[in-house]
């Protein structure tokens, strides 16, 4: 009897019913590619909620994605919760325990519409928990959701043979093809007469958003926009911001020279993947996490303070804090294991923090660090004596097209 299920490179597999995009038969596979079949790296998310949110960020890339919240769509979608501005999104695939198919509040969609829309499959009826700890046991892997006959032995090898074919994470960039295209501008409500390029990786709008709050007037660039033209544009920029994104940071060679380049002479802000080429730059390495931090209800401690903030956050690579210079100090470390949440160098003009300030639908807790991060850019450029609107350097030529406003 053909059953659908989500087969796991180590031969492991959870039964479940399959919705939204077709899921494909094992034969079907051989004509596919990983990036055509539903088919990625598989994490688990310990949210509540925000499942719009948290399918529509870009750093899923490559990923099938796990709820551990058991009753999934209740209140439906809406495109005004996108976080990426990359639809159909680069997340492969749904895992659920039970998803909803009943009606949604007036003007929004079902959860099951919009995968299809999206040429997403969803995976329900499946024992999430037993997934879960799976996961945690193991570590995070590849996995592929299949239709099979269960009492053919030849199809379940076919399936695992094509996994073991698949390129492994640490071998795939996944950043040119969620990153920005061309540079874009976007304007306060009411300006604070700060400007700031974020280095479009895969950003979630609500970064973009917080900044604006803040009458910050952000342009959003391509990720290998290079450290002269960003150093050079006009109207000058008083920081650059890196924004998350997915996938595993030493892969992204070129982007870390960049940034290296750009230490040192404007202050350097990061999130997530931002805070990993950072780390990067600064002489550091980064590591692969056995199933990585996703969800959001992640306690992170200032180093300082000892204050503890409940965060959101995702991702799977770390920055190893010996590897980092004697210069650079870490701000947050995670409560639960210790791993490196943030970093500061004044030397260099840098601060990131790993994990999600600018959390949507929340938690909120750390969303002041925006404050924190205009204030450290406003205050080292007061201490390097340059003022806003004036470079270091004049000479440079060529700058940043701006290719529109929104």
């Amino acid at each position: 009897m053909e059953k659908t299920f989500l087969i796991l490179a180590d031969g492991t597999r959870f039964e479940g019913t399959g919705k939204g995009f077709a899921i494909p038969t094992a034969s079907d596979l051989a004509d596919l590619s990983p990036e055509q079949a539903p088919c990625g790296e598989v994490v688990f998310n310990t949210t509540m909620g925000a499942y719009h949110e948290i399918l529509t960020d870009a750093s899923y890339a490559g990923q099938i994605i796990v709820m551990t919240c058991p009753h999934i769509g209740n209140y439906g979608s809406s495109p005004d919760w996108n976080e990426t501005v990359c639809i159909p999104p680069p997340c492969r695939a749904l895992i659920v325990r039970d998803l909803y198919t009943g009606p949604v509040p007036e003007g929004r969609l079902s959860v099951e519409k919009v995968l299809e829309d999206w040429r997403l499959s969803v995976l329900t009826s499946v024992d999430t928990r037993a997934l879960t700890l799976h996961i945690r046991e193991k570590g995070a892997m590849y996995g592929v959701l299949v239709r099979l006959d269960d009492a053919d032995p030849q199809a379940f090898s076919t399936v695992l043979a094509w996994l073991a074919a698949v390129p492994p994470m640490e071998a795939r960039d996944f950043v040119g093809a969620v990153g920005a295209k061309t540079t874009s501008t976007h304007a306060p409500a009411q300006s604070g007469g700060m400007r700031f390029a974020l280095v479009d990786y895969g950003e979630k709008q609500s970064i973009q958003n917080q900044l604006l709050s803040r009458g910050v007037t952000v342009d959003i660039v391509p990720p290998r926009t290079s450290a002269k033209e960003l150093l050079h544009a006009e109207p000058s920029y008083d920081a650059i911001f890196l924004s998350n994104g997915p996938g595993d940071p030493a892969v992204l060679i070129h982007e870390t020279d960049i940034v290296r380049s750009l230490m040192g002479k404007i202050p350097v802000l990061g999130i997530c993947l931002g805070h990993q080429l950072i780390g990067k730059a600064l002489g550091g390495t980064t590591s692969k996490m056995k199933f990585g931090h996703h969800g959001g209800n992640q306690p992170v401690r200032e180093t300082e303070s000892g204050r503890v903030m409940v965060t959101c956050q995702n991702h799977g690579y770390q920055v190893d804090a010996e590897s980092l210079p004697e210069s650079t100090v870490i701000t947050y470390v995670n409560a639960n294991d210790g791993t490196v949440e943030g970093l500061k160098d004044e030397q260099k003009g840098v601060i990131s923090v790993q994990f999600h300030p600018e959390a949507s639908p929340g938690p909120w807790d750390a969303r002041r660090l925006f404050d924190d991060f205009i204030a450290f850019a406003h205050a080292w450029k007061t201490r390097q004596g340059i003022s806003h609107g004036t470079r270091q350097d004049t000479s440079g030529k060529g700058g940043i097209h701006h290719a529109g406003t929104n």
